[in-house]
């Protein structure tokens, strides 16, 4: 396992701060962050430590700074301090208004603890292709976004430490129920709207993810590199909008569905059209169906998030984000259908 003392520090301090501003505020710098490295990388500077240590690190790494805020949260709830008598579910409200170090340093330890988990899953062995032609040249492909399983996983045991509805929260209702006044995000909670937001904020973020990965191979002469941070436009649009959201305007969460249809355009892209070599799929008709089958699966990923709220977190006390929930094991079915294709 990887393992740097100067990360694991600094993510005490990541965690915190997460805890500080609120875990989705956090977030939200996630999403900014990347999108002002993406610029960076398509402005010919190489932005990998930039990417590696902000915003997937200890400063915004979900895993750091989102998650300590939601560990923070049930922790403070448990404890009876949450303003308004608020749940543990509460991830928008900046905890540095109750005023106490004990909650802050309970983020800042959990964020220590994604860190650490988050590496040890990267140990994990990846998939491989048998045609890397079929794969931009590379033979092997992640075998899930450990990102998400972090946040899963660490959630999962906040719910047992702090909570105390259990992890399917059916003991007033049914599996796929909300009960009155238990939401978490109301106004997109219907089947139907949900799947309509994944479709169309899935074609979006295809369709940019494709263009961005087009041009840029054309501009640069070949730059494959582009691939692993186009596939995230999408996502980081949508953790930008929750800013609209923080601020009590009913805008979708859609960063589960726009980053899931963003791999599946870039995953069945080489394989429809019959080879990852880019300066090849210009006009190609297979390009138009992948950006499709993008805005299916953005569906699907909106369908899937929604199932796991009502199975997990809507009844909930604590927060098990559906998001990171839809996204682990979204890209984990993407990961293994690809292996078999390709």
């Amino acid at each position: 396992m990887e393992f740097d003392l100067l990360w694991l520090v600094a993510s005490f301090g990541g965690g915190a701060f997460g805890a500080a501003i609120g875990g989705q505020t956090a977030f939200i710098f996630t999403g900014l962050a990347y999108l002002v490295g993406l610029g960076g990388y398509l402005g010919g500077m190489d932005v990998s430590f930039f990417m590696g240590s902000v915003v997937f690190g200890p400063v915004f790494g979900p895993h750091i700074a989102f998650l300590g805020g939601a560990a923070a949260a049930a922790y403070a709830a448990k404890k009876g301090v949450m303003a308004g008598g608020a749940n543990g579910r509460d991830i928008v409200t900046p905890l540095a208004g109750i005023g106490r170090s004990d909650v802050l340093a309970v983020g800042g330890v959990f964020g220590m603890i994604g860190y650490l988990l988050n590496n040890l899953l990267a140990e994990v062995p990846a998939l491989s292709v048998s045609d890397p032609a079929l794969h931009y040249g590379s033979e092997v492909i992640g075998w899930t976004d450990t990102v998400a399983l972090t946040i899963v996983i660490v959630s999962i045991a906040i719910r047992f430490i702090w909570g105390s509805t259990g992890l399917f929260s059916t003991k007033d209702h049914g599996l796929l129920e909300v009960g009155e006044g238990k939401h978490w995000v109301e106004h997109q909670e219907g089947w139907g709207i949900t799947a309509m937001h994944g479709f169309v904020s899935g074609l979006m973020s295809a369709f940019a993810t494709i263009m961005i990965v087009v041009y840029f191979f054309q501009a640069t002469g070949g730059d494959t590199a582009i691939v692993g941070y186009a596939q995230l436009i999408g996502w980081a649009i949508s953790a930008v909008t929750l800013i609209f959201l923080s601020l009590g305007m009913k805008t979708p969460v859609t960063h589960h569905m726009t980053i899931l249809a963003s791999i599946a355009a870039l995953k069945f892209a080489p394989i429809l059209v019959g080879t990852s070599n880019i300066a090849e799929w210009s006009g190609d008709v297979m390009v138009v169906v992948a950006v499709v089958i993008g805005g299916i699966v953005g569906a699907l990923g909106g369908l899937l998030g929604e199932a796991l709220s009502r199975m997990t977190n809507a009844n909930g006390d604590t927060h098990i984000d559906p998001p990171a929930f839809a996204i682990w094991i979204g890209t984990t079915v993407l990961y293994v259908f690809t292996a078999i294709l390709a």
